[in-house]
């Protein structure tokens, strides 16, 4: 025997408030787009700038990791 709707429907609460209606969306879908970059240019941008972040770390990074070399090989850096 197959269940019916009213079965399948028996442990969901009811909804109050809305007159029986879907409930709206907290965010439009609108809204949710805005954050992202509209234009190609935009996109290109902000790819631009995180690669750009993405190397000055790797390049400060680096230069710590050989300061910190040329420090213990010539003993300066406890005096």
């Amino acid at each position: 025997m197959k269940p019916t709707l009213e079965d399948l429907l028996a442990g969901v609460p009811a909804q109050e408030g809305n007159g029986g209606k879907p409930l709206a969306p907290s965010v439009s879908a609108s809204k949710a787009k805005t954050a992202e970059p509209v234009t190609q240019i935009e996109k290109t941008t902000a790819n631009a700038k995180r690669v750009l972040d993405e190397e000055a770390k790797a390049h400060a990074d680096k230069t710590a990791q050989l300061k910190a070399a040329r420090e213990a090989r010539d003993g300066t850096g406890q005096n």
